[in-house]
């Protein structure tokens, strides 16, 4: 008995220091004993940060995309944000086909059409006293300004991107929900599901007919509209 209560002591005298030295102005800051780094998380690490940016891989529908956003929280659960991404509007009668020698082929493409919208919006956090922190869901939603770049098939497509081409301007928006994972809020990780609703101005196409005397003519046909599904993998920091 005596023996374990010496043991008990020991560990406890051993402790001391160590507790003393992670604490700063009343707060407990956890630590790993296997790691070289003094402190593992904070509190100033699990509280929520103002600001936000990074980045977004897009998976969608029309193929990949890239995005960047900014985003200020204004409590624990509503956000605003600023978002911009670059895709492919591809019209519903795009038929693709891959070939083993010349890769992916669209037999009736006319244009690369690109879509460049700068959306403002609100996010908004789901059940947050309801589920564990490390799991975030959330709604969101924008609207904004959108550029759709036309430039005509010549290679593939990142050549006609920088091949030049005409732009042209709309209106659009998006609506979305998805989540965001951890417990340490200095970074972000999440996903979100988008579906983005773009208006086409007159003059837009994508794919055309062939023209019944001339099939290797093909007729250009009107774009109905540059709306997508999209995936976005969410990263990014907090300051």
């Amino acid at each position: 008995m005596l023996k374990n209560v010496l043991v008990t002591m020991t560990i406890i005298c051993a402790m001391l220091p160590a507790y003393a030295a992670a604490q700063d102005a009343g707060r407990i800051v956890f630590t790993d004993p296997k790691s070289k780094d003094d402190k593992l998380l904070t509190e100033e690490d699990l509280a929520p940060r103002a600001h936000a940016w990074g980045g977004d891989i897009m998976i969608g529908t029309d193929g990949f995309g890239l995005g960047f956003f900014y985003s200020y929280a204004f409590n624990d659960v509503l956000s605003s944000f600023a978002n911009i991404s670059l895709t492919e509007a591809k019209d519903n009668n795009q038929r693709d086909y891959i070939d083993p020698y010349f890769g992916q082929i669209s037999p009736y493409k006319v244009n690369y059409v690109f879509r460049v919208p700068l959306f403002f919006g609100l996010q908004y956090r789901l059940f947050k006293d309801d589920i564990v922190e490390n799991f975030r869901p959330f709604i969101n939603g924008g609207a904004g300004p959108v550029l759709l770049f036309v430039s005509p098939v010549d290679g593939d497509m990142f050549s006609s991107l920088f091949g030049g081409g005409t732009s042209h301007y709309t209106f659009g928006g998006f609506v979305g929900a998805g989540a965001q994972f951890g417990f340490d809020r200095s970074s972000i990780f999440g996903v979100n599901i988008r579906y983005m609703i773009i208006p086409v101005p007159d003059g837009i196409s994508g794919v055309g007919i062939p023209d019944q005397d001339n099939p290797e003519i093909l007729i250009p046909t009107p774009l109905d509209n540059a709306n997508g599904f999209y995936i976005a993998i969410n990263f990014g920091t907090t300051f």
